[in-house]
Formats: C-alpha cells, sequence, structure tokens
C-alpha cells in the first residue's frame, strides 16, 4: 500500500488496468464535454475548464489529507460527498432551468437576473414579460435586470455547478482509496 497520499494517488492515475483510474480520469475530464454539450452554465469554456479543475483539486485534496484516515471516517464523508452531490446536481438543473434562457441553436445560454431594471419594471406587465423584453434586446441581460442581480445569480450558478461536480471527485476518491485497501487486503 502507499505510503503517502501523494504515491497513491500517483498511482492510482498511472494505473490504466483498473476501472477506477478509468472513472477518476472521466470525472476530471466530463466537465471539458459542456464546452460542445452547453448543458451547464455559461460561458461553458470557463465553467468547464474551472470546473476540472476544481475537480482535480478535490481529488489531490483527498488524497494528500484524507488517505490515512479510518474506512469508517472515509464512508461517511463518501455519503456525505453522494448526498451533496445529488442535491447539487438536482439545484443546479432547477438554477438552470429557471433562470436561464437558450437564445438559440449553437448559442451560448444567458443568464437571467432577479431585479429588473427599473426602466423595463415600468412596462412589464400581463401582456410584456421579462423573457419578452430580454428577447426583445437581444437577449443582453443588462438591458432588462440589474448587474448585481445578474451577478449573483451568476455566482449562485456556477458555484453550485462547481461544488456538484468536486463533491463527484470525492465520492470517487473515497470510494478508490477503499477499494484499494480493501484489495489489498485480500
Amino acid at each position: 500500500m502507499a505510503t503517502t497520499g501523494l504515491s497513491e494517488f500517483k498511482e492510482v492515475l498511472s494505473d490504466f488496468s483498473q476501472l477506477h483510474s478509468y472513472a477518476l480520469k472521466a470525472a476530471i475530464a466530463v466537465p471539458l464535454a459542456d464546452i460542445w454539450l452547453r448543458l451547464g452554465p455559461p460561458p461553458a469554456k470557463t465553467v468547464g475548464a474551472l470546473t476540472s479543475l476544481i475537480e482535480f483539486i478535490a481529488v489531490i485534496w483527498v488524497f494528500q489529507f484524507w488517505s490515512k484516515a479510518k474506512d469508517r471516517a472515509l464512508r461517511t464523508k463518501m455519503k456525505i460527498a453522494l448526498g451533496l452531490f445529488l442535491v447539487g446536481i438536482v439545484s443546479s438543473l432547477l438554477l438552470l432551468q429557471r433562470f436561464s434562457v437558450s437564445p438559440g441553436q449553437g448559442r451560448e445560454k444567458v443568464i437571467e437576473g432577479l431585479t429588473l431594471r427599473s426602466d423595463i419594471r415600468a412596462i412589464i406587465d400581463n401582456s410584456y414579460t421579462p423573457e419578452q423584453a430580454l428577447q426583445d434586446s437581444e437577449y443582453d441581460p443588462e438591458k432588462v435586470w440589474t448587474n448585481e442581480s445578474i451577478a449573483i445569480l451568476r455566482t449562485l450558478i456556477t458555484a453550485v455547478w462547481i461544488g456538484t461536480f468536486a463533491c463527484l471527485s470525492i465520492y470517487l476518491t473515497v470510494f478508490i482509496i477503499l477499494q484499494r485497501r480493501f484489495s489489498t487486503i485480500r
């Protein structure tokens, strides 16, 4: 068994014969697929790269600081990471569904705001919605909502998205550590 978190980390990444090595690498690479899929928050390139970076840091963190933890503590952390991942994925999807608009095929999603600008608020009623105002402003949310409210939603959606995938990485890394321990006992 590895003597340090770093050596165990290197062993897992260099082991091309084990499924868990592929799973960990795929988990870190999956957010980069969003550059083409555009399922997550905009801007897809930046958020995809940042998500992968944070996942990689989470993996390193787990190997460095949790690799010597007792099995029971790791199982608890694994359950918490899975629970947070599930809550996060549902929250991400709900936030994106409620506060983003797709302006058309091949275009980046647009994040709405929370507070309408005062000049727009005056013309919004039952017959003219904020979404119609957004469409009429060529999908420029800053012409409909306040900059602060757009920034708050972008930050919230991005943080939940990145945190969700960090939890997935933590879950998989703890799973790998536990499986490696179990396989060395046999």
